[in-house]
């Protein structure tokens, strides 16, 4: 036994100590393998969904609203006899109600 420094008593490691490094490394390298090669991703597997699907399913979800929304205002409007709304006059009417109560607003 040669003495190397003043914490180490050989050269030799522990066999214990190189199972125990061993496994670990070879654990990181299964789950960096399984990570970077499994098909799909992580958000998947626990059932999650990415940003860009939550934001997808919500703006169908939002044009979904709109029609049922125009549908009942027109059946309204049917009912009172008066003539029907398409979604384009409907905006033009939104915009320009909007652009009034800013312009009382300011001033």
């Amino acid at each position: 036994m040669r003495c190397v420094g003043p914490g180490l008593d050989s050269l030799f490691v522990d066999p214990f100590t190189v199972v125990v490094v061993g496994g670990l490394v070879a654990l990181g390298v299964v789950f960096w393998l399984l990570g970077r090669y499994y098909p799909g991703s992580g958000l998947e597997q626990i059932g999650q969904r990415s940003a860009r699907e939550l934001a997808e399913r919500r703006e169908a979800l939002e044009a979904e609203d709109l029609d049922q929304m125009l549908a009942a205002h027109n059946e309204r409007r049917r009912a009172r006899g008066e003539s029907e709304v398409t979604a384009d006059e409907f905006e033009a009417t939104v915009l320009r109600e909007l652009s009034e109560q800013q312009r009382r607003r300011e001033g």
